[in-house]
């Protein structure tokens, strides 16, 4: 024998065709639970998460080759030993325009060598944003947000190409650095930056999708006890994650647009949950007006039982008339044979 309450068990791609063009499926996809639809949330986010990834490597790609143009062009040349860079500069070579948005400016003076000459450098040329500094034995990244908020990070040659290169490069000059960035060494680099990217963007994308989510589902059960229909909170928020899917493509369509474009919308993110939000009152107001036809359909339903009930009931009253008919007419009979029987009597007497 079937067993009735046993959850349905809608696949993946399904889930996203009915969160996008079916509203009436959002109810029964809700009966699956609340842990189903976060798996579906951080399958989702996964993916919208790999697709940036793939942008911001094709990003820096560009970039680093951009880079490689550069130095082949306007850096004079170098050389890297033990851990050291030696370059002929009469004064340090500022980028300000470096092409990559989380980069403000790029300093090259490897004349700066003990901490003195450094700091003087950071001091004059920090700006707000992030500042790369390449001194003659380390790289220093400043990240200024404020006057009175500067965030530092120091490595030396030899840990930055070991943690981005996965290789122990000891030695190179300026063609074999150009040779080395145009390769397919730099895979590696990718790879190290891929993981590192993808597992912030994953975690940063599920705790806002959390708080997205919480958010519109808030807004929908007020909508729900607007329109009088009894919903638990656990369900309507189920069906906002549902309501997300739409929203999360459209953060993807996004993303490719972006690459190829200076595209940018200003305010994607209050679109994007406003059209989470319609999504789900659509639901709600779907689920509303199926729950009235059920309730008309039911009304309905009684009255033809009650109609129904009356008719057997005037049916079994003109059953019982004949009978009572009946019964008066002997009892009729019955007087008229006692009346018969005591005339002759009379006539006699």
């Amino acid at each position: 024998m079937e067993d009735k309450s046993k959850k349905t068990n809608i696949s993946f791609p399904k889930k996203v065709w009915y969160s996008i063009t079916k509203f009436e499926q959002y109810p029964t996809m809700a009966t699956e639970g609340i842990s189903r639809a976060i798996r579906y949330l951080i399958i989702l986010t996964a993916i919208v998460a790999v697709f940036s990834v793939v942008g911001s490597i094709l990003k820096v790609n560009k970039q680093i080759w951009k880079v490689s143009e550069y130095i082949e062009q306007n850096v004079p040349d170098f050389t890297f030993e033990d851990g050291k860079v030696s370059m002929n500069l009469e004064e340090p070579i500022i980028l300000t325009e470096t092409g990559y948005n989380a980069i403000e400016k790029v300093v090259i003076d490897p004349s700066a060598e003990n901490s003195e000459d450094k700091e003087k450098e950071k001091n004059d040329e920090i700006v707000p944003g992030i500042t790369i500094f390449f001194f003659k034995d380390q790289i220093v990244l400043n990240n200024k947000i404020d006057d009175d908020n500067i965030q530092t990070q120091e490595y030396t040659y030899n840990e930055f190409i070991t943690n981005y290169t996965k290789e122990e490069i000891t030695n190179f000059n300026k063609s074999e650095l150009i040779d080395y960035m145009r390769s397919s060494r730099m895979n590696n680099f990718y790879e190290k930056y891929s993981i590192t990217i993808f597992t912030g963007l994953f975690l940063t994308g599920i705790i806002y999708a959390f708080l997205d989510t919480l958010r519109v589902a808030l807004f929908g059960w007020i909508t729900a006890v607007i329109a009088k229909i009894k919903m638990k909170f656990s369900a309507v928020y189920t069906m906002s994650i549902y309501a997300f899917t739409f929203p999360m493509l459209l953060e993807i369509v996004y993303i490719v647009i972006n690459y190829f474009t200076d595209f940018t919308i200003k305010y994607f993110q209050v679109a994007y949950t406003t059209i989470a939000y319609i999504y789900l009152a659509a639901a709600i107001f779907i689920l509303k007006d199926d729950f009235i036809k059920k309730m008309q359909e039911v009304m309905k339903i009684k009255q033809e039982q009650k109609n129904v009930r009356e008719e057997i009931k005037r049916q079994e009253e003109k059953k019982e008339e004949p009978k009572e008919d009946k019964e008066q007419k002997k009892k009729e009979d019955k007087e008229d044979d006692e009346s018969d029987g005591d005339e002759p009597q009379g006539s006699e007497a």
